[in-house]
């Protein structure tokens, strides 16, 4: 869901970022710079941008307008003991 907000004659797009962890998740709805903030508040969770799982160095890349939503996944480790 996009939401555009009108502020001082600017229309910011508000995107949904769903930050999940070991107890369930928060729901947001942030502006873009926010979002990177975030995803630089959490550098072990992987990053899926509108489903596609993304690389954390090529955020700046992105054209944050046109994303609708971001999911926050903590990073699962596999393997035998």
């Amino acid at each position: 869901m996009v939401k555009k907000v009108r502020i001082r004659k600017v229309v910011v797009t508000m995107i949904k970022i769903r930050i999940m962890n070991e107890t369930g998740h928060t729901e947001l709805m942030l502006d873009s710079s926010s979002v990177i903030e975030q995803i630089d508040t959490h550098p072990t969770h992987w990053l899926f941008i509108d489903g596609e799982m993304m690389a954390r160095e090529s955020i700046q890349a992105i054209n944050w307008d046109d994303v609708t939503t971001v999911d926050m996944v903590p990073a699962v480790v596999g393997g035998n003991l």
